[in-house]
């Protein structure tokens, strides 16, 4: 099968042409390259009209509309039925592509695949060293269960492994421009309502972290792009059934409590209809409203409690991700 591999850059120059002749060797031959320049004004241009090979396509945008962006209008011209993604500064392995189409082969139900990363330093004052425990998380979610299981509590996938179906991607929306940070959380979120998500247990990518990176540089513009993410899957479960906006409970540090009634809760359509401290030993109330229908879901704040709160929830025969969400958050 055609596969399309599909790049978003904006000033990307320093490790371009590296992850350019990476994604060249790959040792699966059905295989496009379409690179989306967005708006650069460093040496990006010229490097990617420097290339030559029939398999690559160059889209340069004269404006730098944002990642997501892009890369939409990078996946509506390929011609693939399965779009990789290739970010402008991680190196894909030889095999990776190779690797994935097998894996998809033996397992039709799944519309993604991810795989295991190795975690490397972008800048030069940092040792690749640095991110070995990093190396260890990004791998640990691993079968379709596990991601399940952990996707409302932080992302699972490394964005630039992932190859998933096109005619699924374009079938919950793409990416979502209004996200600069999480477009691609918010498109694992979407890609789980159509289908499983599962990952080839192997390193096929060296997974680039760079200081001044968006995500490492605005972390809590990345936690409130999360939550909101977050709380939109939830709603559309939760909607599904119900004829009026979904109604929840949010257990947390009280600050950050506040602050998802504020600035999250509206963005995602939910109805807060209370909070409940963290240090709370009574949660009795959202506890029978879930159970007499008067709420929907509890949002649980991820905090120092956590644990304890999951397993007073537990205990009263509430299920996770069901009845209950662990949501990524600030404090």
């Amino acid at each position: 099968m055609l596969v399309s591999m599909v790049m978003a850059v904006h000033n990307g120059e320093k490790f371009l042409q590296e992850a350019i002749l990476h994604t060249l060797a790959q040792t699966y031959t059905e295989l496009e390259f379409i690179i989306v320049n967005d708006g650069s004004s460093d040496r990006t241009k010229q490097i990617l009209d420097g290339i030559q090979d029939e398999r690559v396509k160059v889209i340069h945008l004269e404006q730098n509309g944002g990642a997501a962006n892009a890369l939409n209008l990078g996946i509506k011209e390929a011609n693939g039925q399965w779009i990789a993604i290739q970010d402008a500064d991680d190196n894909s392995y030889p095999t990776r592509i190779e690797e994935q189409v097998k894996f998809i082969q033996e397992n039709p139900h799944l519309v993604g695949v991810a795989t295991f990363v190795r975690c490397i330093s972008g800048d030069d004052d940092v040792p690749d060293s640095v991110y070995e425990e990093y190396t260890l998380s990004r791998n640990y979610h691993v079968s379709k269960k596990e991601i399940r299981k952990i996707i409302f509590w932080g992302c699972p996938l490394t964005h630039s492994s992932v190859m998933f179906s096109k005619s699924a991607f374009w079938e919950v929306g793409g990416y979502d421009p209004s996200y600069k940070i999480a477009y691609d959380y918010d498109l694992w979120l979407k890609l789980l309502e159509k289908g499983d998500l599962e990952k080839v247990p192997k390193v096929l990518l060296d997974y680039r972290i760079q200081k001044n990176s968006l995500s490492h540089k605005n972390g809590f513009e990345t936690i409130h792009e999360i939550q909101v993410a977050a709380s939109k899957a939830v709603y559309r479960m939760k909607s599904e059934q119900k004829q009026h906006p979904p109604k929840v409970m949010v257990i947390g540090e009280l600050e950050t409590c506040e602050n998802y009634i504020q600035k999250v809760a509206p963005l995602s359509g939910l109805e807060v209809t209370g909070i409940i401290d963290k240090n709370s030993s009574n949660f009795s109330s959202a506890i029978r409203k879930i159970r007499n229908g008067k709420i929907d879901a509890i949002i649980v704040l991820d905090n120092d409690n956590t644990s304890k709160i999951i397993r007073r929830l537990g205990t009263r025969y509430l299920k996770y991700n069901k009845d209950y969400y662990i949501l990524l958050n600030t404090l």
